[in-house]
């Protein structure tokens, strides 16, 4: 009798005990192992710029880049730029209204992870007001500054009363790493485009000062010129080539053909102002225009390696205030043996479409 019992029991006791409670209990484990958004930890995304950089850059060479801020900016303020140039630009509301929280803890985290997301690829992103908060999120978080106080308050308090851009705005500007350059750069074209269209997304310049002079941590003087005349505040980055050579030989990589030592060690010197203002002369005379022009089409002038201008091709209606931004997203990738240091757009990827 006893002997039956058991042998009767064993087969249900085995039974129970890997499809029963001790598989309820693996479920749970299970589900343990997948961290909830709402307590996740973030690593990498709330990083000083450069550590942030280095970790998640879209081009991990620049003359693989189609654009310089593929390089020298994290990855997702790239993307959100990106993605909010050409769907955000019309909507009333941005930054205004808030994206739905648990959804921004998914998409940071996201980002935190992988690194870099394409954000024109997901089918689950709804709404765009998502990607504004986490922006504006990343923005007030970030460690540095993006534009040195001491610099802010030198030129508020040498130039007040200006009503032009000054010139050592402009001289402070160009004295930035590129790491610090090509991010305000970035985000100062995509707010003078909102306010560009003002008239649809009633983001004028008032609520863009509410919006982002406290995370971006600029003073009024300096942040009317940076939105209101962004395209007369960037000549190049002067001391870009030295940091370029410190980058591949942090990474242990060759110099892209174009780019010597000697060229980061010259460049200080060759770089004088009146150089800069020759070249300020210049880029603002309006080139003629061509056919291709004439159909809303800009060709690119080429850019020294290491000198960009800093200039995104720009066309403002007479008749209307709109703005228009031109990019090529698919530029010919050259074999390893031609591989240079291409003629670079500094943002051109980041507003590819023609708003009008």
């Amino acid at each position: 009798m006893i002997k039956i019992t058991l042998e009767t029991s064993l087969p249900r006791m085995i039974s129970k005990g890997l499809f029963g409670r001790s598989g309820r209990s693996a479920s749970t484990s299970d589900r343990e192992l997948v961290v909830d958004d709402e307590h996740y930890v973030l690593k990498v995304i709330n990083l000083p710029l450069v550590e942030q950089t280095r970790l998640t850059r879209i081009s991990k060479r620049l003359e693989d880049s189609r654009d310089k801020t593929e390089f020298w900016m994290p990855a997702f303020p790239w993307r959100a730029i990106d993605y909010l140039n050409l769907k955000g630009t019309d909507v009333e509301g941005l930054y205004r209204v808030p994206g739905s929280g648990p959804q921004i803890k998914k998409w940071q985290r996201k980002f935190d992870e992988e690194h870099d997301v394409d954000l024109f690829a997901q089918d689950d992103l709804y709404d765009i007001n998502i990607i504004g908060s986490m922006f504006k999120a990343w923005l007030r978080e970030l460690p540095d500054e993006l534009f040195p106080k001491e610099a802010q308050e030198r030129i508020s308090r040498e130039c007040a009363g200006a009503v032009e851009v000054p010139q050592m705005l402009i001289d402070e500007l160009s004295n930035l790493s590129p790491f610090n350059y090509y991010l305000l750069f970035a985000i100062t074209c995509h707010l003078s485009l909102l306010l560009a269209h003002s008239d649809k997304n009633k983001m004028d310049f008032r609520n863009l000062c509410i919006c982002f002079q406290p995370c971006m941590k600029i003073d009024a003087f300096c942040f009317k010129f940076l939105v209101c005349d962004w395209r007369l505040c960037w000549q190049g980055c002067r001391n870009e080539a030295r940091y370029i050579e410190e980058e591949y030989r942090l990474f242990q990589q060759p110099l892209p053909r174009g780019l010597s030592s000697a060229d980061s060690r010259s460049q200080h010197s060759n770089d004088t102002r009146d150089d800069r203002n020759l070249s300020s002369a210049e880029s603002n005379r309006p080139p003629p225009l061509s056919a291709e022009q004439q159909n809303g089409k800009l060709r690119k002038k080429p850019v020294p390696v290491g000198q960009s201008n800093g200039n995104m091709a720009l066309n403002y209606s007479s008749g209307s205030n709109s703005l228009t931004v031109n990019g090529n997203r698919d530029m010919p990738r050259q074999s390893s043996r031609e591989r240079e240091l291409r003629p670079l757009s500094p943002i051109k990827p980041l507003s590819p479409m023609n708003f009008s």
